[in-house]
């Protein structure tokens, strides 16, 4: 049985307060704030990490599972790639000139993941999706682009949505058409209805479901067929699923491709990457620079990530680590009758909250991570296990989730689950 520790929040509760009144929206990342966590009982702010532990204002500890929203790979403060870092520091972070790195970093890219005949460093998840549809736009001549899930929070992928649409210019939305993943019937309508239209499908090569049906190869060949590019939006499944990201696990390779999140283990950058005849062929044609896409403490960081997964057994780890947490989970969860599946790849899970009829609804997420996280795990939209999760840290999570789903039970066999929380039930938020 785990423990319900004695916490405050009193400093996280007044840095909010504060950031309300001095930055727009509160925070730099919606899906960070406090609307998607439990307001009242969840911290707001993370004041450090090491390893999979991460510590709040108040000083409060937490074994972490969304791990910076998927970019901590290997750890927070991993040794191997701070230590880079600060080598690099002393060096300098930025010159008056291309640095060498980059050129280094590129070749270990290209070297490892199957799309890369060439590259380009950004900084953003975003950045990187921007970069590919103008990229696919360009070569192809054409403007229409078809896109499955979240791709960043630029014109082409946020006019699609139903929220926050203030400042997107109405016509932007005429030229994106977004289906839904597995849904093959959907693309091939849209390629008939938009004939000779479109530049590119750009979408994650895996969320949580499996490709059906043998998906991917039949994206690559509809694609093909109708001179569109491939874009598999790897920003947050790159690193994880192998070294040369999930194309390289399903053996699909795209036209395109975009990194981010974990590469760097934390620090911020992004790739485009891309074969060589595309590249080549809008080289002179398009516009893509940034003074920070050579930003150098990143492209060490990004160096030490790829050679810590080349040297040790990272992935193997950390899918190790994800089957434990998902297999027992489901165990527990089964064993209790408690209607909660934790669905997914080992190396990407999430759960999946329902009612005894069926039913999801966010609240059933707030009691789950609301119980959790007084106990000392901290849950977010995802399950991301890194290299240095640890038996312990998963041994005493599972026993978190199983008091978790007990009460989970109890909130919804008493027919009103709203009367179990403690704090602001989470809202989803787009982005």
């Amino acid at each position: 049985m785990s423990k319900i520790l004695n916490r405050s929040l009193k400093k996280s509760e007044e840095l909010w307060n504060e950031a309300c009144n001095t930055i727009l929206s509160g925070c730099q990342l919606y899906s960070k704030g406090p609307e998607t966590h439990i307001k009242g009982v969840s911290p707001i702010y993370i004041e450090k990490g090491k390893n999979a532990h991460v510590w709040d204002p108040d000083g409060n500890e937490y074994i972490d599972y969304d791990m910076g929203l998927g970019p901590i790979l290997l750890g927070y403060c991993y040794d191997a790639v701070d230590d880079a870092v600060l080598k690099q520091m002393r060096k300098g972070m930025g010159y008056s000139l291309v640095a060498p790195i980059e050129v280094e970093y590129a070749k270990l890219c290209i070297e490892n993941i199957p799309c890369a005949e060439k590259v380009r460093f950004l900084k953003t998840g975003s950045s990187a999706t921007e970069g590919a549809i103008r990229i696919a736009r360009a070569f192809t001549g054409k403007k229409h682009v078809i896109r499955g899930e979240y791709h960043g929070w630029h014109e082409w992928t946020t006019s699609a949505e139903s929220v926050r649409q203030g400042g997107i210019i109405d016509e932007v939305r005429n030229y994106v058409h977004k289906f839904e993943y597995n849904d093959f019937t959907a693309l091939e309508k849209l390629f008939e209805e938009y004939k000779g239209e479109i530049a590119a499908v750009i979408t994650e090569p895996v969320i949580m479901d499996k490709p059906e049906n043998d998906f991917l190869n039949k994206l690559k060949n509809i694609c093909e067929s109708n001179g569109a590019l491939l874009i598999f939006d790897e920003v947050v499944d790159g690193f994880r699923f192998s070294i040369g990201g999930a194309q390289k696990y399903f053996g699909v390779t795209p036209d395109l491709a975009t990194f981010g999140k974990a590469a760097a283990n934390g620090m911020p950058l992004s790739i485009i990457a891309g074969k060589r005849e595309i590249m080549d062929a809008v080289d002179k044609n398009i516009f893509i620079s940034t003074t920070f896409g050579g930003e150098t403490l990143s492209l060490a960081a990004g160096i030490a990530v790829i050679k810590e997964l080349k040297e040790k057994d990272v992935t193997a780890r950390i899918w190790d680590l994800g089957k434990k947490i998902q297999e027992n989970s489901n165990k527990l969860a089964k064993d209790l009758d408690v209607p909660i599946e934790l669905k997914g790849y080992h190396c990407r899970m999430a759960f999946d909250y329902k009612d005894y009829t069926g039913q999801r609804d966010w609240l059933y997420n707030s009691i789950f991570m609301q119980e959790c996280v007084k106990r000392g795990v901290l849950l977010g939209w995802g399950i991301f296990p890194c290299y240095t999760h640890t038996d312990d840290d998963i041994d005493f999570t599972l026993n978190v989730f199983e008091d978790a789903m007990k009460v989970y039970k109890k909130a919804l066999k008493s027919g009103h689950p709203e009367t179990f929380m403690e704090g602001t039930p989470l809202k989803i938020v787009l982005g």
